[in-house]
């Protein structure tokens, strides 16, 4: 057994319900608060109910959670219908593109033989008529192709450089 001379502290912990009687909440906090800090007995406290402080900043954000999930179900389905319009836009867009690329010659290439080209990086030459009335015959491979803008990029293997060209200044694509 050890004995403890008078000099030594000794720290005890205590779990207690207090009922302070006051006009709200916050105000019964404080008299608890000030009842404790006044003892110089009472070395450290911790407060773990009890406290209804931020009622109201709690419903506030509540209510701003609730009005943000409303307005992204709103913005949700106004998404989708643009979805659909540009749908149905790119669906028109791939029918004029086929009804441009039958009309051409009987050495009409299609979008399916330009994304197999592309897939298969394929060295292609590209016959094209510029404004003007100049011919340019193009060693190339295709980059891109953009169906919606009817555009082709293309990199010209000869001068490592490359070209944009709409479908409509293609006059033949060989090589496929």
């Amino acid at each position: 057994m050890t004995n403890k001379t008078s000099r030594e502290r000794s720290g005890y912990l205590f779990n207690v319900d207090i009922l302070i009687d006051d006009s709200t909440n916050a105000q019964a906090l404080q008299s608890l608060l000030a009842l404790l800090n006044d003892s110089d007995k009472v070395v450290d406290l911790r407060v773990n109910s009890g406290i209804e402080l931020g009622k109201i900043i709690d419903a506030a954000l509540a209510s701003l959670k609730t009005n943000y999930v409303e307005k992204s179900k709103v913005h949700l389905s106004s998404a989708k219908n643009f979805q659909s319009k540009v749908a149905a836009s790119e669906a028109a867009a791939k029918a004029v593109l086929k009804q441009a690329v039958q009309a051409k010659s009987a050495s009409y290439f299609t979008p399916d033989d330009i994304r197999d080209s592309i897939s298969k990086n394929r060295l292609v030459r590209l016959t094209v008529n510029k404004s003007g009335g100049s011919r340019l015959s193009i060693p190339c491979r295709i980059l891109n192709f953009d169906e919606s803008s009817q555009l082709l990029n293309v990199y010209h293997v000869d001068e490592k450089q490359v070209y944009s060209f709409s479908l409509n200044e293609i006059d033949e694509l060989t090589g496929q």
